[in-house]
């Protein structure tokens, strides 16, 4: 079944301001093929990117075996290299599958944050958001108890791709913490439902 293409009615900037869809009528409409770059360093365009087709992934800009995160339709990406940033964009934006995306260029951006403040309201939200993720893996890595151990642990000895060696079971791996199973198990959960780590498939990956 193929999957479903996003509306860009449905982005959080137009949320109780769907008046200001009229003027990204001129945004740029961009195709990619599998494997493609979307986004690369100092190449990185001005714009947030919103990905309507497809499926991509953020890869490390020194390996691209190292997938930091995948992403489906709806989801946006080169807020970072927006307003102001003079360095070049972190992460490198690559097509998993054939995808089409629409760019929507700082200036434009800038012009709906003028005639629509609601759209600015959406955006800071949208970047508080981030802010907070971001955040709650700096406590993570702070604190001591079984779940910031088992997350140092995991970032500390996963391979640069974020998966942990398959040798390594929840009894050794709970043996090696000094931990419970119980508690391990707890730990786990809870590291999944900040989304710092994904498992599937008996696989655990790190999202660092």
């Amino acid at each position: 079944m193929a999957e479903k293409e996003f509306d860009l009615s449905e982005l959080f900037l137009f949320d109780g301001a769907q008046d200001a869809l009229t003027e990204v009528g001129e945004a740029e409409l961009a195709a990619y093929h599998r494997g493609e770059l979307i986004l690369e360093g100092d190449s990185c365009r001005r714009a947030l990117g919103v990905l309507l087709r497809g499926r991509a992934e953020a890869v490390s800009p020194a390996k691209e075996t190292a997938v930091l995160s995948t992403f489906g339709p709806g989801a946006v990406f080169g807020a970072a290299a927006l307003f102001g940033m003079e360095q070049s964009y972190v992460s490198r934006i690559r097509a998993v599958t054939d995808c089409t995306v629409q760019f929507l260029p700082e200036e434009m951006l800038e012009r709906l944050f003028l005639r629509y403040p609601r759209t600015a309201v959406n955006y800071i939200a949208f970047l508080s958001s981030r802010v907070r993720l971001l955040n709650g893996k700096i406590a993570v890595l702070e604190q001591n108890d079984a779940e910031s151990r088992l997350y140092r642990y995991l970032t500390e000895n996963c391979s640069r791709d974020g998966r942990l060696s398959s040798r390594m079971t929840m009894k050794s791996l709970a043996a090696t913490l000094n931990m419970g199973r119980t508690s391990l198990y707890r730990a786990m959960q809870s590291l999944e439902e900040k989304e710092l780590i994904v498992r599937k498939d008996g696989k655990m990956e790190v999202i660092r």
